[in-house]
């Protein structure tokens, strides 16, 4: 076994070059309200929010851990227009202020509309709203940053188009913040990093620049081909701090003929190996072309809508405990529940998703115990496209509809908890997510928590995301949970796909390669277009080599 790695040492407080005085701020936010409005300044950051699940619209992270830095951004700004992203950006060069770059501000769980740093100022793109077209005949939209997965969602409905969006579990996030922090939906287009093509960004000294087939002035194919000409830079803007977004061209999925949802259940909390292992090759095999979910027992407990099923769980679930394993098996018995779920959905013609459906449940055949249910919709009349209302409200959105459900679970520690993703990713092999899986659990147990598996699986990775809601009293052994889940997942070879922003450094510290060759190259990028660290210090780590903090050496 790999040694766990020790945390890095940061000194954040060298990490702005510029280091803006509160006159500088005065007058960044005096430049900045006279350019967008002052109506769409925040200058103490407690309002202007978009409204968060319990109506809060101050700025920050609403679920913080304990004892981070930069819960709450010193102010906030909401341009409307790429010219008014261009004079911000402009301003912030000229007054050192550091800038924090959010879309809708609903990366809950992760920071929200938090910096890393303190000092800094967020720059919401909420009012960038705009779709500014959606292709059905090619299956693609081009829209702003502040579109929401409801909002796509919701105009290609009103517009009676054959078209199926990607959702994530919870639809209010914006499609391009999503995106840009490599989230996730559950159609066929479900991986939204591949499914991106085409980017407009601002970059840090207020110059426009397209990616791709963008880059050609006039382009038809801006949202077709990714690549363009000569290297490729989109992902230089994905988990970055090297620009701002403006415009992102998605990919959708046609809208089937005919649609299968499908589940698959296991008794045994060991069957999670034969389970991973069959969707993998399902999925390798593009038997299954959207990305298969697994969730546990407990899971499964705090998001039942059964009533009878949500009044156990009142009694259960409290802060400062985990529900015992033996209770979680007697309920598991009495529902008539597998320990574990998996939840994923088949697509195309009648004829294919029959094929389809025949070839899982074929291969679920040698595995002692597994079920396999299914319900089929198959459009009226033959040869039509049906649509997701034919399909109805979904626990896993499969068909597009985007929902807010998943939000009372979030209260299922008591009202008012936070929660956080633990987030690594790890090979598609069934050994080796259970071997994760039971040290991870042991963890969560000990520090008397519970452990809600929110498991996605792809053809060649999993992402193995360990839900934990916490009470506010609990926000201390939650950091440290956090950070014991995190050296383990190291120790083993693995690391997360997206983070916290109080764990960025940490995550990236884990990428030391030739001594961290991968993060100097970034910083170099980094000093070129950004050479007074304006824009977003720290996101994923990411400082430049003038202002990056001391870091310890790894080993």
């Amino acid at each position: 076994m790999v040694t766990p790695r020790s945390p890095p040492s940061f000194d954040h407080a060298r990490a702005s070059p510029n280091m803006a005085s509160p006159s500088d701020y005065t007058s960044f936010f005096d430049h900045v309200s006279r350019t967008i409005g002052a109506e769409n300044v925040s200058r103490d950051g407690s309002s202007g929010a978009l409204a968060g699940p319990s109506g809060q619209t101050a700025y920050g992270d609403l679920y913080p851990l304990g004892g981070e830095r930069g819960t709450s951004p010193v102010g906030a700004i909401r341009p409307q227009t790429v010219e008014e992203v261009q004079e911000v950006l402009r301003a912030a060069n000229k007054f050192g202020v550091p800038l924090w770059t959010v879309s809708r501000g609903k990366n809950l769980g992760y920071g929200g509309t938090a910096g890393v740093l303190g000092s800094s100022v967020t720059l919401d793109l909420q009012r960038m709203n705009r779709i500014l077209e959606i292709n059905e005949e090619l299956a693609y939209a081009i829209v702003e940053p502040g579109v929401s997965f409801f909002d796509l969602y919701e105009e290609v409905t009103r517009r009676q188009l054959k078209l199926w969006p990607s959702v994530p579990a919870i639809g209010w996030g914006s499609v391009v913040g999503n995106t840009m922090d490599r989230g996730f939906g559950y159609t066929p287009d479900g991986e939204h990093v591949n499914a991106q093509c085409g980017i407009e960004v601002v970059l840090p000294n207020g110059e426009v620049m397209r990616t791709g087939m963008g880059a050609m002035t006039d382009s038809k194919l801006f949202a077709l081909y990714k690549p363009g000409f000569g290297p490729s830079v989109d992902g230089l803007f994905s988990q970055s701090n090297l620009g701002v977004v403006t415009k992102m061209g998605i990919h959708m999925t046609p809208a089937p003929e005919a649609f299968c949802d499908v589940t698959v259940s296991v008794d045994g909390e060991a069957d999670l190996v034969p389970l991973i292992d069959t969707l993998g090759d399902l999925l390798r095999r593009r038997i299954i072309t959207n990305s298969p979910s697994v969730a546990n027992v407990f899971r499964q407990l705090v998001i039942s809508p059964d009533p009878e099923v949500a009044a156990v769980a009142k009694t259960l679930v409290a802060p400062d405990q985990a529900v015992p394993y033996a209770t979680l098996e007697a309920l598991r018995t009495r529902f008539g529940w597998g320990f574990w779920k998996s939840d994923f959905a088949l697509y195309g013609t009648p004829e294919i998703v029959e094929a389809q459906l025949r070839a899982v449940q074929r291969a679920f055949a040698p595995v002692a115990g597994a079920r396999v249910r299914h319900k089929l919709f198959v459009a009226s009349p033959p040869a039509t496209a049906l649509t997701a209302h034919d399909i109805g409200p979904e626990e896993i959105p499969h068909a597009g509809m985007p929902t807010l459900a998943p939000l009372a679970m979030m209260n299922s520690r008591g009202d008012g908890c936070g929660h956080v993703s633990f987030s690594p990713l790890i090979p598609p092999c069934g050994r080796d997510v259970y071997a994760w899986y039971c040290a991870a659990r042991d963890l969560t147990t000990a520090a008397r928590f519970d452990f809600f598996a929110d498991f996605h699986l792809y053809a060649r990775y999993t992402i193995a995301i360990e839900l934990v809601v916490f009470a506010d009293a609990e926000r201390d052994r939650m950091r440290g949970l956090f950070q014991q889940l995190l050296d383990d997942a190291a120790a083993r070879g693995y690391s997360e796909y997206r983070t916290h922003v109080a764990f960025m450094d940490d995550v990236a510290a884990h990428f030391d390669y030739n001594d961290r060759a991968l993060h100097r190259f970034v910083g170099h990028i980094k000093d070129l277009v950004d050479p007074n660290h304006i824009l977003s210090p720290g996101k994923s780590g990411i400082w430049g080599s003038d202002s990056a903090p001391a870091r310890a050496n790894r080993t």
